[in-house]
């Protein structure tokens, strides 16, 4: 697929600026998803102990530097998302609709939100992963 973007950008999970990019691309296709999942309208932001477990149960904890803590794999998570979606891996919508349909219950329960998000997540990352073939 053709990439989206007239910018400049690489292949590198590690960079600040994909990152940031990605962390509002992610929070906008969590919060999409969450209003949907709950039948109105929603801003959430996504944890990085949600986006540390997610790459970590989609098999992708070997894109993050070694020994580095839930807020560097949260970014490194970011820039996943963004890099896919500015190659055209994944749109908006299935992104969407992965995390929908994963979502459960515990999603609004105030112990239980971060796990429930990073387990939905997983099954997102996971199809960038194999779309990706990393």
């Amino acid at each position: 697929m053709k990439p989206l973007a007239s910018f400049s950008y690489s292949k590198d999970f590690t960079d600040k600026g994909l990152a940031k990019f990605g962390d509002s691309l992610l929070n906008f296709v969590f919060s999409l998803a969450l209003s949907e999942y709950l039948g109105k309208p929603t801003g959430e932001r996504v944890p990085n102990s949600s986006l540390a477990l997610a790459i970590e149960m989609a098999g992708l904890r070997k894109l993050a530097p070694p020994r580095s803590d839930k807020h560097a794999r949260g970014d490194v998570a970011e820039a996943i998302l963004a890099y896919a979606w500015l190659e055209g891996v994944i749109t908006i919508e299935e992104a969407v609709q992965i995390i929908r349909e994963n979502l459960t219950e515990d999603v609004t329960h105030f112990t239980r939100k971060k796990e429930a998000i990073g387990k939905a997540l997983a099954v997102l990352y996971r199809e960038i992963g194999k779309r990706m073939g990393v």
